[in-house]
């Protein structure tokens, strides 16, 4: 008897098998401004930054097709996460295919006080943290949570595979701490779908098209 599926749907259960044709993701901004009557303009946090993404599927046979749409389908309701990853950004830019990488285990060194900055440790001597590269990590108990962040300053690991204090964003949230596993390849949000976003394949004579959809990160 198959087991049922359970949730945040892991990455080879959904995300990693589909074949997309663009995807896109981006850092939400979540703020207001307003001007003064000396035309200042004030602007202030409202929440957290979140990542949002939409996603197309190239054009596949419609028994392939059927597959990734009965997922997506069933993903659109309340309580059914999955975790999602940017598949133009799944590996470091200096390590393509995560290589040098190989079997390391890096983890979080030091949170600054800021929560701007980071060290990681574990990683091979000399490895390169390359701006726009991306990175995640679990975090925070009952429920976990699930961390994704951009490297801002590029930096270099020492011989000892120790990466200098570089800044990373959005910011790290509370209830991060050091000796958290950090993950380089394929690193990961949970995510859910935005509702109405679903816009099913279109069935021509031997394929499926135009599959696409856009989710958000959430941090429950």
């Amino acid at each position: 008897m198959a087991s049922a599926l359970t949730f945040p749907l892991a990455l080879t259960e959904f995300f990693d098998g589909l074949h997309v044709a663009s995807v896109g993701f981006d850092l939400m901004e979540n703020m207001r401004h307003s001007a003064t009557q000396g035309g200042e303009v004030l602007v202030s946090d409202l929440g957290p930054r979140l990542w949002t993404f939409e996603v197309q599927v190239t054009t596949k046979h419609h028994a392939d097709a059927r597959k990734g749409e009965a997922l997506a389908r069933m993903l659109r309701q309340a309580g059914r996460p999955f975790f999602a990853y940017d598949k133009s950004a799944a590996y470091p830019a200096a390590d393509p295919g995560g290589v040098i990488l190989g079997s390391s285990t890096p983890t979080i060194n030091t949170i600054n006080s800021d929560n701007r900055r980071m060290r990681v440790q574990g990683l091979p001597a000399g490895y390169v943290l390359s701006r726009g590269d991306l990175l995640s990590f679990t975090y925070g108990l009952d429920p976990s949570r699930y961390a994704l962040h951009e490297v801002i300053t590029p930096v270099t690991a020492d011989g000892s595979g120790l990466t200098p204090l570089f800044e990373v964003s959005p910011f790290i949230r509370p209830g991060a701490q050091a000796g958290a596993a950090v993950t380089f390849v394929k690193p990961f949000c949970k995510a859910v779908m935005i509702p109405g976003s679903y816009r099913p394949g279109l069935r021509r004579p031997a394929f499926t098209e135009g599959l696409s959809f856009a989710a958000i990160q959430t941090l429950r």
